[in-house]
């Protein structure tokens, strides 16, 4: 059985367009921000309309406790959002907070909270939580990049917590995560693996170098367009070994959508489909290295066209379901590319992370 975190009360947070100054007036560019909740909201009904829903395990979601959110952030800068969201609007850094935003984001986090006790508990395999807002870019004492609470840093300080001695943090949302990064940097049992466009936000997400406590901070930057099979063959390559090697508990997963051939925040070209194979590759990891201990959290995503589907396909990939909802491109020319073979630059990329975390990889075979 496969577990379902939502909870519609995060729909809330809503924060106001960006807008643009002008010497005569402000300019809203568009009527909605690019991180409201229309893509989760999406999301979410097609997972009920297509009947999906009826065949996973519906959990029940409260806000994150102070001893998850505690883990991984300071008491000050809890203490600081809150004041924010209840004297609102106001903005961090690429982050606007709203009257809503606090309660939102504490109830996303206990999105992530009620799939890892799902999953320990044994109530289900696996579990998927519909998130919003998202939280891979807060670090210990910073707002940024539309984060708030690192939603899956929670998850995984949280599985400790319960019992799990090790945890690995799979992210593959476009931008790099720093967040968990960050939060984790001095604690060995957490490892953070992040694949990400190269030199995408923020300023370091080229960076490869080997650091963190026993080198468990991974950062694998990809050229652009690497498409569906670029994606699989870094989860061969690189983060299949390295879990291998690192024998988690607990797998958590950021399943950002940004990384979606539609997506205005991105250049990665996944498709859909691409998506269901990641989804169905980083469930049979977790049943081959922590006996099927898989938590997935949905992270940026930016096209209302596509991302929603591209979550209902990383639900449809952990669960092993077809949802029975066609994807509306199908045979375009866009989607042929996301199907092209990856080219050397790939290579290279992966080569240039083994080398530099060469303690994972040793008596690893070529990824070719």
């Amino acid at each position: 059985m496969i577990g379902y975190a939502f909870a519609p009360q995060t729909l809330r947070h809503d924060p106001p367009p960006t807008m643009l100054r002008t010497a005569g007036a402000a300019v809203a560019l568009g009527e909605d921000n690019i991180a409201g909740p229309a893509r989760c909201a999406a999301a979410h009904e097609l997972v009920e309309a297509s009947g999906l829903l009826d065949r996973l395990a519906r959990l029940d979601v409260a806000p994150a406790p102070d001893g998850a959110l505690l883990a991984v952030h300071d008491a000050a800068y809890l203490a600081a959002l809150e004041a924010a969201s209840a004297g609102g609007p106001w903005a961090f850094d690429f982050a606007p907070v709203t009257f809503a935003t606090a309660d939102a984001a504490r109830l996303s986090a206990g999105c992530g909270v009620a799939a890892v006790d799902a999953v320990l508990d044994g109530r289900v395999r696996r579990a998927f939580a519909q998130t919003h807002p998202p939280g891979h870019h807060a670090e210990r004492a910073l707002a940024a990049g539309s984060s708030y609470l690192n939603t899956v840093a929670c998850a995984a300080a949280h599985a400790r917590a319960r019992g799990a001695e090790r945890v690995l943090i799979v992210d593959w949302d476009v931008h790099i995560g720093n967040g968990a990064e960050q939060i984790f940097a001095d604690d060995p049992s957490v490892l953070a693996l992040s694949i990400h466009q190269d030199g995408w936000y923020p300023d370091h997400a080229g960076d490869v170098a080997s650091r963190g406590a026993d080198s468990t901070t991974v950062n694998v930057p990809l050229p652009p367009a690497v498409g569906d099979d670029g994606y699989l063959l870094v989860l061969e390559a690189v983060v299949a070994p390295i879990a291998r090697r690192f024998a988690p508990d607990a797998i958590v997963v950021a399943a950002g959508q940004d990384i979606g051939i539609f997506d205005p925040m991105g250049r990665m070209l996944v498709s859909a489909a691409g998506f269901r194979a990641l989804g169905a590759r980083i469930a049979a990891l977790a049943d081959e290295v922590c006996e099927g201990r898989l938590v997935v959290c949905v992270e940026g995503g930016y096209s209302l066209l596509y991302a929603p589907l591209c979550a209902l396909r990383v639900l449809e990939g952990i669960a092993g379901e077809d949802a029975g909802v066609a994807d509306p491109f199908e045979g375009d020319a866009e989607l042929r590319a996301a199907a092209t073979p990856p080219d050397g630059r790939l290579d290279a990329a992966i080569e240039r992370v083994r080398t530099t975390h060469s303690r994972w990889f040793r008596e690893e075979r070529s990824h070719r």
